[in-house]
């Protein structure tokens, strides 16, 4: 047989968890048409992978590269992280539906990348995404924030019959358009003012359409296990699958309730429920500043929230609601990582607690100050985890590994601020640290953490596995020197040790640099 591409002497990890084998690979057109033993050189192109491991292209189940994959098509920080396709529109942060508020705001923020929003609906999504270019693969959920603000806007109150009618509707056109589920955010607005039964039927629609549910819990820290109970109820209630975004126990106060977090998700398991989580390898989180501030804070929109933020007497009052966390020890924890407008680029990479005092101000209110001089665009980093509990999320077997990041580059206008070093590193880290240096788990087991699994998940058709039949999409590495060096001082950096990425058979990174191609596709799920 003649191939178009041939990968010899490589040592495979498949995706399943199985052991490892020394075969070669053929591949045809788009697809892998051989795995097996030797095969004499007979194709266009050839590969030696000799001493590297031959796997299937990483898949970033929890991705935000929603709109900045249109800045830059050849999608560096993550085809150098051995990453192929990413599922992107989770939080309850979609690129689809946008109306009213929601668009608005959407559109703001892209002015400075000079991206236009063209569309509304998850159709017209589809049909201008088919047509951009791109180095990587990408799924999409439909995020129930956006359907919400869609219709209620940002108000805190139910929705009446005929809105969440119109709710369903939007539901309905993004998963046949091609949505693979539905995210929330139940930590943001709109999303925090959903009560259980919207979410839950919201979800028997979902499920309806073959989809998934992905969520961001609504609470991390001090009730994570009511809110993982919630989700988990969820699940039972409409049977729809789960998935919990970037699991983890927020704040030291918390620390100690992992044992108790894996007891609830394994019985869930054992009950029967389609429980799986996602988790980044570091112990930062990267968010919005005003997480902070008390819900209700958000009602109505941004205009309404710096409103409030401005008023004497309303700061008093939020002020005495997040008197828990004022403390040096907490704002010590809180690094701003980008900020929106040029005056106040000084800050990026600084603490609270060290701003606060070159302001001669209280940590909150060079918090409300700021969110009001930046039209609340603030990102942080929150340091509030602990490398114990993280080691143990990672080796749970119902745990993916996930980004939780964009897509960023080293150059260019997506240089800006400083992102979370996992927009960079987040498999590397995991190949390089978790697996090579500390040992907590096998390659093969890692690779299926990161292919197989969430591959089926998802719901990829004929992705995430080395298996004859399936499409070409496949990270090769030398597991001797894959590292992430990425950090949160310097994170404008590239991996290294992956030395090849194939997507949809072609080769986008040869000998560790970008080629340029450009054959990632838009994933859409097949009715």
């Amino acid at each position: 047989m003649d191939f178009d591409l041939l990968i010899k002497n490589g040592t495979v990890i498949d995706g399943t968890g199985m052991p490892r084998k020394d075969v070669d690979i053929g591949i045809k057109g788009d697809k892998i048409c051989f795995v097996g033993g030797y095969i004499s050189e007979n194709s266009r192109h050839t590969i030696n992978a000799e001493r590297m491991i031959v796997a299937p292209g990483f898949i970033d189940i929890h991705s935000h590269s929603d709109f900045l994959w249109l800045v830059r098509p050849e999608s560096e920080s993550k085809i150098l992280d051995g990453v192929t396709t990413e599922v992107c529109g989770n939080c309850g942060l979609s690129a689809f539906p946008l109306r009213g508020k929601v668009l608005e705001r959407r559109a703001q923020g892209l002015t400075k990348y000079d991206v236009a929003i063209t569309w509304r609906s998850a159709e017209e999504f589809y049909d201008m995404a088919e047509k951009v270019k791109s180095s990587v693969n990408r799924a999409f959920l439909v995020g129930h924030g956006n359907i919400r603000a869609c219709t209620l806007e940002y108000e805190n109150r139910n929705p009446e019959p005929h809105e969440f009618l119109r709710m369903v509707e939007d539901l309905e056109d993004a998963m046949k358009a091609g949505a693979f589920g539905m995210s929330s955010g139940l930590i943001y607005p709109p999303g925090c003012y959903a009560p259980t039964d919207e979410i839950t039927e919201m979800c028997k629609v979902v499920r309806n359409y073959g989809g998934f549910y992905a969520t961001h819990i609504r609470n991390e820290g001090d009730a994570l296990e009511d809110a993982l109970t919630e989700a988990i109820e969820i699940s039972k209630r409409s049977g729809v699958r789960l998935q919990v975004s970037h699991l983890k126990t927020l704040g030291s106060r918390n620390w100690h309730k992992i044992k108790n977090t894996e007891a609830i998700i394994e019985r869930a398991i054992d009950e029967g429920v389609d429980i799986t989580c996602d988790r980044y390898p570091y112990i930062a989180a990267a968010t919005d500043l005003d997480v902070i501030l008390p819900s209700w804070v958000y009602e109505g929109g941004t205009k309404e929230q710096i409103q409030r933020l401005k008023d004497t007497n309303t700061r008093k009052q939020i002020m005495s609601e997040v008197s828990l966390i004022d403390n040096d020890t907490f704002w010590n924890g809180v690094v701003i990582s980008s900020v929106y407008y040029d005056k106040n680029k000084w800050m990026e990479g600084k603490a609270i607690s060290e701003i606060s005092t070159e302001q001669n101000k209280s940590p909150l209110e060079t918090v409300f100050d700021l969110l009001i001089e930046e039209d609340t665009r603030v990102d942080i980093f929150l340091f509030s985890m602990c490398e114990e509990n993280l080691e143990k999320i990672l080796v749970w077997n119902f745990v993916f590994v996930g980004s939780d990041s964009s897509m960023r580059s080293n150059h260019g206008i997506l240089r800006g601020g400083k992102p979370h070093p996992r927009s960079y590193g987040t498999f590397s880290r995991v190949l390089g640290r978790f697996c090579r240096e500390k040992k907590l788990l096998s390659e093969e087991e890692a690779i299926r953490k990161m292919t197989g699994l969430p591959a089926q998940k998802v719901g990829l058709d004929k992705r995430g596995l080395i298996k004859e039949g399936y499409f070409a999409d496949i990270t090769i590495f030398d597991h001797e020197k894959i590292i992430d060096r990425s950090t949160f001082t310097e994170p404008h950096q590239y991996s290294e040790g992956i030395e090849y990425v194939i997507v949809n058979g072609k080769v986008t990174v040869s000998n560790g640099n970008h080629t340029g191609t450009t054959n990632g596709r838009v994933l859409r799920k097949s009715a």
